[in-house]
């Protein structure tokens, strides 16, 4: 038997006022972040053959996740305000494509976090002109792999992506019956989405802080006057890309982390429907009134990565394709 959850304090003015304010960030997100995007792309696009570096491709492709996320943004924002009324099909395969391009997001936030560190380590190596070869190589697999990767991940919510009456509204949700099944996808959206991309970003900049400091020591010798200014050279380029990749990062998890947090909450929502059941309610409660914000606010992440980019992305144009 299903429970049945009553709040009192709320009516119907107070539930549309909850709805109108994320669906008025979904359709800002939309108008602005959408054409900053797709400038970002047809900017990086025009120099894809003049030797571009591997960060600019991994801002290419985090500018493509982007920009497909946005596109959708009009469908959830009427979902959001009047109901979802574009069929089940249309419903399991939007959120799976949305699901898709963010985990695409996800990983390649990740990758820059990886890229970064590996450049580091790259310096150490004596033979670059093996390691350049096999460099080519692997990054080209890499991209084409945060896509496959992306998608297995996302795969899972074409087929508990469903129909569901909400607040006299038609809802794209989760229609999940079994409680295990539930909190697996939800356990398994936070680990993949959130706390592995954390914890390999985190031990990356870590151990980049510790390869740079060794590295600082063991460069306190005489440099010969002439050097100076290509040494100079190389360290603003390491600059701009600290700067812009450790901007992208901190601002990934500044505005993802509410979305993970509502996820943590549901996690729990689930275990306790038929052990605390007033938990359970107020909880649920709580995801009504946050939920769409939560997930209005992590769109604000793809609109804010173009001006990322824009402050930086004069000099690194400049700069990236010596590399």
């Amino acid at each position: 038997m299903e429970l049945i959850c009553f709040n009192s304090t709320s009516n119907s003015t107070t539930v549309g006022s909850q709805k109108i304010a994320p669906a008025v960030v979904l359709g800002l997100c939309c108008l602005v972040g959408l054409p900053s995007n797709i400038t970002v792309i047809i900017s990086i696009a025009r120099e894809w053959n003049k030797n571009l570096s591997f960060t600019l491709k991994l801002m290419l492709n985090l500018a493509v996740s982007d920009a497909l996320t946005l596109c959708l943004a009009p469908f959830v924002m009427y979902g959001v305000l009047f109901g979802w009324i574009f069929g089940l099909w249309s419903c399991k395969f939007l959120f799976f494509l949305g699901h898709w391009s963010l985990y695409v997001g996800v990983l390649t936030v990740t990758s820059m976090s990886v890229h970064r560190y590996h450049n580091v380590i790259k310096s150490r190596v004596t033979n670059r002109m093996i390691l350049q070869r096999l460099e080519r190589w692997h990054r080209h697999l890499q991209l084409i792999g945060i896509w496959i990767l992306a998608f297995a991940f996302a795969l899972p919510i074409y087929f508990i992506q469903g129909l569901k009456d909400n607040d006299g509204l038609q809802r794209c949700q989760r229609t999940v019956e079994e409680q295990s099944v539930e909190v697996t996808v939800l356990f398994f959206n936070i680990l993949l989405g959130f706390v592995i991309p954390f914890l390999t970003m985190l031990t990356c900049y870590l151990w980049l802080h510790q390869g740079l400091s060794q590295k600082a020591k063991g460069s306190i010798v005489t440099r010969a006057p002439q050097n100076q200014e290509p040494r100079n050279q190389r360290t603003n380029i390491r600059t701009y890309k600290k700067r812009l990749v450790i901007s992208i990062v901190v601002a990934f998890f500044l505005f993802w982390t509410p979305v993970h947090i509502i996820s943590v909450i549901d996690i729990v929502t689930t275990l306790t429907k038929t052990s605390h059941p007033d938990v359970h309610c107020q909880l649920k409660s709580f995801h009504r009134i946050y939920g769409d914000t939560s997930r209005a606010l992590a769109l604000l992440n793809c609109c804010l990565n173009p001006f990322l980019y824009a402050i930086s992305l004069g000099n690194l144009m400049k700069c990236f394709r010596k590399r």
